[in-house]
Parts: C-alpha cells; sequence; structure tokens
C-alpha cells in the first residue's frame, strides 16, 4: 500500500460503536414503551371472576362490593383495593384476592353467616347471631334463612345492632341450631307476649314458649328433626315448652 492510501485512510473518520450506557437505555426505553402499550392493551382482559365460598353473598353482592367493572385489564388490577373493599362489607368475614394467568381473577372469601331476615322500615335487614345488620334490603330475593315475623324494627342500617329481648331470644335459639336443622326453618313468629313459634319448610310447628331455655330447645329441635327424618310431612306440631319434648302426628 502507497504512502497515499494510507494517508487516505488515516484521514477517513472512524466509525464508533455505541456505548453500553446508550444501549442499556434503549433497553430501558424499549421496555417502558412495551409495558405501556401492555397497560393500555384490551388483550389482557378478565375474561373471568370465579368467586369461592360464598353461599349467602349472590356474585352481583360481591362484584358490587369490590368495584370490579366488566372489563379491566388484568395488569392494572389492584387485587389489594379489592380486598379492602370487600372487607368493608360486614357480611365478609375473610378474603383473598388474586390473579390466575391469562385472563381470571379468583375472589376467595370467608362469610359471616346471617341467621335471619326481619322486617324493617324500608323493607328486611340480614342479621347474624349477634344481631348484627349485615345487610339491609328493599325485597328478599332468595330466602336462606328463617324470617322473623311478628315485629318491625325502626329505622336500623348496616352495621346496628338489635337489641331487642324478644328478637335477641331467637338468635340465641337460631345460633345454637345446626346448619342442617337451621336450613330446615322457614320462619320464627314472635306472639304479642313474646312466646315463639317455629315453622319448618315441611310446615311442622314447633312451640317454643317464652325465651328461657333456647339453646336446649335448640338441641332437641336438631335431635327431632334427625329422629323424625323423611317423617316430618305426618307432623302436626312439636311442642318444647315443657321439659320433654312432645309431638303430635296427624289424623289420617
Amino acid at each position: 500500500m502507497g504512502t497515499m492510501e494510507r494517508l487516505k485512510q488515516e484521514r477517513q473518520p472512524k466509525r464508533r460503536l455505541p456505548s453500553s450506557a446508550f444501549v442499556i437505555g434503549l433497553l430501558v426505553l424499549t421496555a417502558l414503551i412495551a409495558g405501556f402499550l401492555l397497560l393500555r392493551s384490551t388483550y389482557f382482559t378478565v375474561g373471568a371472576v370465579i368467586i369461592e365460598g360464598n353461599k349467602y353473598l349472590s356474585a352481583d353482592d360481591v362484584y358490587r362490593a369490590a368495584g370490579i367493572p366488566e372489563k379491566i385489564n388484568i395488569f392494572r388490577l389492584d387485587t389489594s383495593e379489592i380486598k379492602t373493599r370487600l372487607l368493608r362489607d360486614l357480611r365478609v368475614a375473610e378474603v383473598e384476592v388474586h390473579r390466575r394467568f391469562p385472563d381470571s381473577i379468583v375472589i376467595a372469601l370467608k362469610e359471616r353467616q346471617p341467621l335471619a331476615y326481619i322486617a324493617s322500615v324500608y323493607g328486611f335487614v340480614q342479621v347474624d347471631n349477634q344481631g348484627v345488620v349485615l345487610a339491609a334490603l328493599k325485597n328478599i330475593k332468595q330466602v336462606n334463612v328463617p324470617i322473623v315475623t311478628g315485629v318491625r324494627l325502626g329505622s336500623v342500617y348496616v352495621g346496628d345492632k338489635v337489641e331487642e329481648l324478644p328478637l335477641k331470644n331467637v338468635l340465641t335459639y337460631l345460633a345454637a341450631l345446626d346448619e342442617d336443622s337451621l336450613n330446615q326453618l322457614s320462619e320464627v313468629n314472635i306472639k304479642a307476649n313474646g312466646d315463639l313459634t317455629a315453622y319448618s319448610a315441611q310446615f311442622v310447628t314447633i312451640r317454643l314458649g317464652n325465651g328461657e331455655r333456647m339453646a336446649e330447645k335448640a338441641r332437641m329441635t336438631h335431635d327431632i328433626f334427625l329422629e323424625l327424618g323423611d317423617k316430618k310431612a305426618m307432623v302436626d306440631y312439636i311442642d318444647l315448652t315443657y321439659t320433654s319434648p312432645y309431638i303430635k302426628f296427624r289424623q289420617r
């Protein structure tokens, strides 16, 4: 190679390779853009909301309490916020919320057990074993616990506590029942003198009398239901006002 050619090559500017800082910056920018597009994308939408552990709360109740819209980007979903919202609902005792990729949300909850519906000025309220109002409803769409009749509450709201003695006696009785026996009752009536009468779904009348020995009467109710089995339709009434229960069968 001649002297003139070497001089020409030396005068030409050398190509600089991109620095490592530039490459890292470019990668970060690319990741940010990709993340933004991912967050704004409608592809990653919730395809199903899976609710586990609900018995008394309907799916619509859970959706409303959780504040979950019909469609939401799963990467924008704040599961902690949804959990906080659900725990504000007195009907929810415990809850866990997590994503199940690619397109589902799982809400696993434990409910506070409602014991009865009681009529109020604005419709009905749902109470637990402590008399705490869990929900206020204009109408009862699905009766899954007994309705207390013979009384009407005033202006009570969610979080209030029912303190009236006849109602406390009713709740003591219902709370002492096992789940199967509770599910068989449709109504508990409070008479003007305070005496209580329960009615089963099989139209069996259960005379409970005054508010004494309510836990014991609940145990007797369970034992009698268990003993009768499929023969409940043959029973006219069960009298638990005495020390020994009395069963009156229907006349054939």
